[in-house]
């Protein structure tokens, strides 16, 4: 018996009948199922649950964003074709920010229309078996962590079923026999975080990944005592060794698995690596640390000797307050907009901009900065605009931190360049330095938060850095689909760049 094929629904909404009829005609002799309307208020009654929507932009009284917007909200899964007889930047900027899968001018060729909405369905379908495969596979983890609860012959019964399910999850899960220690099963995602395969580690004793025995005595010490206060499960945070003999840290769920005879049988071990986090606090402290001593040390001096400081001193140490605070709230900031980016929550207002007067801007702000080292800061521009789509912004963000670095980094008598270009159809800006120079084997953590802790060059006057600056600029950078990078050489300076295309445009963005 041949399974019957499902028909795929196209809604159109357009305001001129002719075009409905004409691309209902075309799509039906594709094979297609096709819903149409005529306004806004018609394609809310009508719409259902469609493999994707044709929309004009130009409505009678409303706009087709209206129905993207309406669509994106109550059929997310459903792309969005724009169609348009009057294409503009910001029709077309407000499409993509609002999700549209395409945008097309009219008259559309029927070669570009059938591929857009050939595309638009296999994209849907992919985003609907995305959805499914993470909803069963966030179902087999807790089905997991049910599981090995259990006790070790029901463990036994579902051995080969609870192995295909571990493999499937990014923790470590290790079965350690007793009372020998000894690793019985280990899944796959061992291989990431300890470097081991999983056979190599089977029959050896877990002692193998603590650092010392030490630390491996006082596992089977907290094992000891957690089952003599009838807890059946230990969870605590734990340093543990790679192969190549690399400190990790990892977060330990251990669940103890009884025989019939009440003797501990068996430890399921699931094993998370959290050394990103633990460094992550690690920097934020140190970093917060120096800032806090200030406001806290200069706080309690004032309160300390407050009938006996003059006026003047008092706003001296208030100014430092202040700095420091400002300080703690720039490397706050910069968390949060890593963050915020790293969840895709980067709204870009993009407009077309000179990025040349940008360049003037920043570098008339940094003037007095640069003057107190006498650093001079020179802009090599050429005559004609350097105009591209892009976040002003965000953008001038990036040209901010590449002119505050190179003045951090810059010995005092040397000079800045502050340089833009049109190079095959891409605007390039750089800042390039006189400073040291980054060492080759370092420029791979330049990029990345907190980065600065890898980096042994200073900046030369005692300047703070909180390290995410150029992590921020990446990704703002990557935002636009631009490139960004840095050319340096030990003792011969640095040239931090960046790109972005002058026709980033809507139409040529991948959505």
């Amino acid at each position: 018996m041949t399974s019957q094929r499902v028909v795929p629904k196209i809604m159109i909404l357009d305001d001129e009948p002719a075009i409905r009829d004409v691309l209902k005609l075309r799509l039906e002799r594709e094979g297609y199922q096709v819903l149409q309307a005529g306004n806004y208020e018609e394609f809310k009654a009508v719409m259902v649950d469609c493999d994707a929507v044709l929309c004009d932009i130009i409505l009678p009284g409303d706009s087709g964003l209206l129905a993207l917007e309406w669509t994106r909200v109550h059929y997310p899964f459903t792309p969005v074709i724009i169609l348009t007889g009057k294409p503009s930047y910001e029709t077309a900027a407000e499409a993509i920010r609002l999700n549209a899968y395409d945008y097309l001018a009219k008259p559309v060729e029927k070669g570009e229309l059938l591929l857009s909405i050939e595309r638009a369905i296999q994209h849907r379908r992919l985003n609907l078996e995305k959805k499914r495969l993470e909803e069963e596979n966030e179902a087999y983890r807790r089905q997991l962590e049910q599981q090995v609860v259990e006790q070790s012959e029901a463990l036994e019964e579902s051995q080969e079923f609870l192995t295909t399910i571990s493999n499937t999850i990014a923790d470590a899960v290790l079965s350690i026999s007793l009372p020998d220690y000894r690793i019985v099963y280990a899944n796959r995602a061992v291989t990431p975080i300890f470097g081991y395969q999983p056979e190599e580690l089977l029959g050896q004793s877990i002692q193998r990944l603590y650092i010392d025995e030490s630390r491996f005595e006082s596992f089977q010490v907290q094992q000891k005592i957690a089952v003599a206060t009838g807890r059946m499960q230990l969870r605590f945070e734990e340093a543990m060794l790679k192969k190549d003999g690399q400190t990790i840290w990892t977060e330990m769920v251990g669940t103890f698995l009884q025989t019939d005879e009440s003797d501990l049988s068996q430890i399921i071990c699931v094993v998370r690596d959290i050394s990103q986090r633990s460094l992550l606090l690690g920097v934020v402290a140190h970093e917060l640390r120096s800032p806090l001593s200030l406001i806290t040390g200069f706080s309690q001096a004032v309160l300390r000797d407050i009938d006996d400081i003059d006026r003047d001193s008092i706003a001296n140490y208030l100014q430092v307050i202040d700095d420091s605070g400002a300080r703690m709230l720039k490397i706050v900031d910069g968390l949060l907009d890593i963050t915020s980016i790293q969840l895709g929550q980067v709204d870009l207002k993009l407009e077309t901009v000179d990025l040349s007067r940008l360049i003037k801007k920043f570098s008339g702000d940094y003037a007095y900065m640069a003057g107190k080292k006498n650093i001079t800061l020179e802009e090599i521009l050429p005559e004609t605009p350097l105009e591209c789509q892009c976040d002003p912004v965000k953008v001038g963000q990036v040209i901010s931190n590449f002119i505050d670095n190179a003045i951090k980094f810059s010995g005092i008598d040397s000079k800045i360049e502050i340089m833009g270009q049109i190079k095959d159809e891409q605007i390039w800006i750089g800042v390039k330095d006189e400073g040291p120079g980054i060492k080759t084997e370092e420029i791979q953590h330049l990029f990345k938060s907190f980065g600065h802790t890898k980096i042994s060059n200073k900046p030369t006057a005692g300047e703070k850095s909180s390290g995410l600056g150029l992590a921020i600029s990446k990704k703002i950078i990557d935002a636009h689909h631009g490139k960004i990078g840095v050319d340096s050489h030990q003792n011969q300076g640095s040239t931090f760049w960046f790109s972005l295309p002058t026709n980033c445009n809507s139409n040529e963005m991948p959505v």
